[in-house]
């Protein structure tokens, strides 16, 4: 329940601030409150004024620290509202973190593809040990939808997180789902550069290519081979690499 304010009874107690790098100690404050528990989704904070009397700072500092938590998916200001929103959490600061630093070269090409030979195939494993009916009928309709794109590239690989979303869902493991979500959805940007130089037919070609990956890896995990699910995503992995390459 809030006041009229849009404090939240019992939920909020912001600590005065007093550090010269205020808007990122008001940012930690608040980022720990709300990975603890203690405010949730659909919680609302205080209003500015509230906040600038909690935390004995002036309304910049406020307001930079809230656009950092809006940056980081922890909240969402709206326009003429009474105090920010808690989101749901999302990946949305890991995967801009993580291609800053790949486009950085902090990360590079091979030291990723190293982890996902780890990460992937190991989803791929479990996810034929693990899978339901369900799982494989998700994943057959968005194959099917991913052979009716092969001849228009930038929908096709939009699929392309959908499809290890699905897979990360069907090894039942919440941390992998995480990780391949953040992996799945940077790697966009990375077939976008590789595909976009090169002429229709080419792109066709690599699109059929990562289908027909995308088939053997469900096929196996429809047998419930985790052996050939885990050696045809391992196949999959080193085949993006070779075809990253050539422009990473």
């Amino acid at each position: 329940m809030t006041n009229k304010d849009g404090l939240l009874a019992n939920a909020v107690n912001l600590k005065p601030i007093h550090t010269q790098r205020a808007s990122e100690a008001i940012y930690d404050q608040i980022k720990d409150m709300i990975l603890s528990g203690q405010l949730k989704p659909g919680d609302r904070l205080p209003s500015e004024r509230n906040m600038m009397d909690m935390l004995q700072r002036s309304r910049p500092t406020i307001r930079e620290a809230l656009r950092m938590l809006e940056r980081a998916g922890f909240i969402r200001t709206i326009a003429g509202s009474n105090g920010a929103i808690i989101q749901e959490p999302n990946t949305k600061g890991v995967e801009q973190s993580l291609e800053a630093m790949l486009q950085s070269s902090q990360i590079t090409l091979e030291k990723m593809s190293e982890y996902r030979s780890l990460n992937d195939v190991a989803i791929a494993g479990w996810a034929a040990e693990r899978r339901t009916d369900e799982d494989l009928e998700a994943l057959d309709v968005l194959l099917a939808h991913a052979e009716a794109t092969v001849d228009n590239y930038e929908d096709f690989i939009l699929i392309d997180p959908q499809f290890h979303g699905l897979l990360a869902k069907a090894s039942k493991n919440e941390v992998a789902y995480i990780m391949t979500q953040v992996f799945s959805k940077l790697l966009i940007n990375m077939m976008h550069t590789r595909m976009e130089p090169m002429t229709t037919p080419e792109r066709i070609d690599m699109c059929m290519g990562i289908l027909k990956m995308h088939k053997d890896v469900v096929e196996a995990i429809r047998a419930k081979d985790v052996s050939a699910a885990e050696d045809a995503m391992r196949y999959h992995v080193h085949a993006f690499l070779v075809d990253l390459r050539a422009t990473y």
